[in-house]
């Protein structure tokens, strides 16, 4: 008996690290060189220097902050989980709309996010952006 709640605590404790350690890889940060203005919503960004955070909040969703370094202006959206990715680095993805640069969706080691955007607007081309 006493072996088999040595084995037990010893299970509970190995759960217990492996849910922190996925809890920690649920929290992003990095300052990114952006080299092309772009849209967020309906914010817009110049060209520059940001701090983009992400968070995944629940299974399915997660947030994503954008600060401008130079004016600390704050922006916090809401995606939603898409299909499973990947990818080898977290990546912010643009696409063109109406002429302009707009961020789409993010794209983390697991899974791909997607920002609402206004169904009115519709999008040629693409690109990416890695953080790392």
């Amino acid at each position: 008996m006493k072996k088999f709640i040595q084995i037990s605590a010893l299970v509970s404790l190995l759960v217990l690290f492996n849910v922190a350690a996925s809890f920690g890889q649920t929290h992003f940060g990095t300052d990114v060189n952006i080299p092309f203005a772009f849209t967020v919503g309906d914010q817009s960004y110049e060209a520059g220097n940001y701090i983009v955070k992400f968070d995944r909040l629940s299974t399915g969703l997660a947030s994503l902050t954008i600060e401008d370094t130079k004016t600390d202006k704050r922006q916090t959206v809401l995606m939603n989980a898409g299909g499973y990715t990947g990818a080898s680095e977290f990546k912010l993805i643009f696409d063109t709309l109406d002429g302009q640069r707009v961020l789409t969706k993010v794209k983390t080691s697991d899974r791909n996010y997607a920002i609402v955007v206004n169904k009115n607007r519709s999008g040629k081309g693409g690109s990416e952006a890695s953080l790392f």
